[in-house]
């Protein structure tokens, strides 16, 4: 079997060699169904608000961003998990839900964004009346 030379050569102490290329993060995502309305709850560690643009449009809520990249003369990333680069993510919005009414919040790296269903969609309690 061929040995891969460049991997023989580099010590434990050199960082693995990265291509300067736009690399794209897809955060981690959880869509709830709540009686009133659907929750999106996304992972956006050191997004700021500055780089986040939220729309709907046509049926579908976009969120597209960015994680500004580290500042590479002064770190040199030696074990790499976590990406910097831009994101998108798309979700369709159905006519259950009421796209006029879509709140946005960005806590603690979190973005929170509920969409409300629609008044005639929601579950209705039936009360029940004696004779």
């Amino acid at each position: 079997m061929a040995e891969n030379k460049e991997i023989a050569k580099r010590t434990a102490t050199e960082p693995a060699k990265t291509e300067e290329r736009e690399r794209f993060i897809r955060p981690r995502t959880t869509v709830f169904e709540l009686d009133n309305a659907v929750k999106i709850l996304m992972d956006l560690p050191g997004v700021s608000k500055d780089n986040l643009d939220i729309s709907y449009n046509r049926g579908e809520l976009t969120i597209i961003g960015r994680r500004e990249k580290w500042d590479r003369e002064k770190m040199r990333p030696v074990y790499i998990e976590r990406f910097d680069g831009g994101f998108k993510r798309v979700f369709a919005i159905d006519d259950t839900l009421d796209a006029q009414k879509i709140e946005a919040k960005l806590n603690n790296g979190v973005l929170e964004i509920v969409i409300p269903k629609v008044e005639a969609r929601q579950p209705k309690k039936i009360e029940i009346k004696t004779a």
